[in-house]
């Protein structure tokens, strides 16, 4: 594990030990669900034949642990892992043609807010985060198919948790979650000084939809 993952993860560990002393209060969600949309632009690697990546929708599932810091709010990590595949775009024909196999892994540290009472067995909640996605393409004849493996993203979303009980709830949830790939230029219009060239970061945007079982204890 490279030195700032292991900082990610210290950084959510200290947080969640300090959150504890104060309520005491942790939900453990497995979830799965699906994940979609997502292109990687390649536009700019001046291969005629493929401009851009497209990642395909496929199912995912993975784990998220909430602890209650200061009333409604929680802090929230998420591991997701989505088991899909890469396949390249013709700009010639308009065609796709199957590349690689991917797992895209991501990580992220959230911020969720719950609304309605502590009480209610129905809890509509926000959420927000950053992070990053770990692109673990396989090879293809022995070269790389990216440039990179590990990059920035965040997401945004919300849903709703309904608890069947003091300790168990089942929860749903829908997520915006773009990832940063590659880089590519774009002209940026200034009203004084005109337009100019500029470098900017492209993202594979995708979405999801994900249904979990909470398990709530510290209660």
């Amino acid at each position: 594990m490279s030195p700032w993952k292991s900082l990610f993860f210290s950084c959510f560990l200290m947080f969640t030990a300090c959150a504890a002393q104060a309520q005491r209060e942790f939900e453990i969600t497995p979830f799965a669900g699906t994940r979609f949309g997502g292109y990687i632009d390649l536009s700019q690697q001046g291969n005629p034949n493929v401009d851009a990546l497209k990642i395909n929708s496929s199912v995912n599932y993975g784990i998220m642990g909430d602890v209650t810091f200061w009333q409604n709010f929680q802090g929230e990590f998420m591991w997701n892992r989505q088991p899909t595949s890469l396949s390249s775009h013709n700009p010639n024909d308009n065609t796709y043609a199957f590349l690689s196999n991917m797992n895209l892994d991501m990580y992220q540290f959230d911020v969720l807010y719950q609304f309605l009472s502590p009480e209610s067995k129905l809890r509509p909640f926000v959420v927000g985060g950053l992070g990053f996605s770990h692109f673990g393409v396989q090879s293809v004849a022995g070269q790389s198919v990216l440039p990179f493996s590990t990059r920035f993203a965040y997401n945004i979303g919300g849903g709703i948790k309904y608890f069947l009980s003091n300790h168990w709830g089942l929860r749903a949830e829908l997520r915006w979650s773009p990832s940063n790939t590659t880089q590519g230029l774009a002209t940026y219009c200034d009203p004084y000084f005109g337009c100019a060239p500029a470098t900017v970061t492209n993202k594979a945007e995708q979405g999801q939809a994900n249904v979990g079982v909470i398990y709530r204890f510290g209660r």
